[in-house]
């Protein structure tokens, strides 16, 4: 007579709340590389810079960044016109620097750091609320699925602690990047 193990719920609850944890950590990150965008851009685009300064972190993002104090963003002088500056650059600065380690239990904020982060959400070019509105949905609805891609593409190696989530923080070690198809 074979003896079976009692059913053990905790290694269950363990294994979903991780998952969420995973999956909640993607959607932040999907998140802020949509609100970076430079083609088809959310975020109004003059210079680059209100594009390249979103974050997430468990306070609310201060906005301390001043354009003219970042280059190259110090040289590119803005249009103010409603139009994007022909030497305009979107390169996210946060986004590779945040530890991805958020719980589905805790609070966090997404929020962009420019001093002038206000007037910029005010601009006709915003098109933020409509990607919290529409896209935001779609993105939850694939992230958290439990039908998620089995392909993955290999696109390029990576040094840990370079925006990793888990072990892919340890520095000492190199990893594939893949984006699943």
């Amino acid at each position: 007579m074979v003896k079976s193990k009692p059913f053990n719920s905790k290694l269950i609850q363990k294994e979903y709340e991780n998952r969420f944890n995973a999956d909640l950590n993607l959607f932040i990150r999907e998140t802020l590389i949509g609100l970076s965008s430079e083609e088809d851009p959310v975020s109004p685009i003059d210079t680059g810079f209100f594009a390249s300064n979103w974050t997430a972190q468990r306070s609310r993002p201060r906005p301390d960044e001043v354009r003219e104090s970042v280059a190259p963003w110090s040289n590119i002088k803005p249009t103010r016109k409603g139009i994007k500056s022909p030497q305009a650059k979107v390169e996210p600065r946060f986004i590779d620097n945040i530890k991805y380690n958020f719980k589905i239990y805790e609070k966090f904020y997404i929020g962009n750091r420019t001093k002038y982060a206000a007037y910029a959400l005010a601009s006709k070019r915003n098109k933020i609320n409509l990607y919290m509105q529409n896209d935001l949905a779609k993105e939850i609805k694939r992230i958290f699925s439990d039908k998620k891609p089995k392909i993955g593409l290999a696109q390029k190696a990576f040094k840990g602690g370079e925006g990793g989530i888990g072990q892919l923080t340890d520095s000492k070690r190199k990893f594939v990047d893949y984006t699943n198809l």
